[in-house]
């Protein structure tokens, strides 16, 4: 017998999470472990690239 689980949509048919399974959804395709690490190390390189004009305050004790 297969299971069908309720996904929470983000996104129609863009992102879906199924909380049941812990998966993600990308369009359809299903996001494996290495993938989604890849793809989180890479919004945060691009969200430090971004703000690298306030790297003087990153490491500012007491700020």
């Amino acid at each position: 017998m297969v299971r069908e689980t309720q996904g929470k949509r983000h996104a129609p048919g863009v992102l879906r999470y199924d909380a049941e399974r812990r998966r993600v959804w990308i369009c359809g395709r299903r996001m494996h472990h290495g993938l989604t690490g890849a793809l989180l190390a890479a919004a945060g390189l691009a969200l430090m690239a971004h703000d690298w004009s306030d790297r003087s305050f990153w490491f500012r004790l007491g700020a």
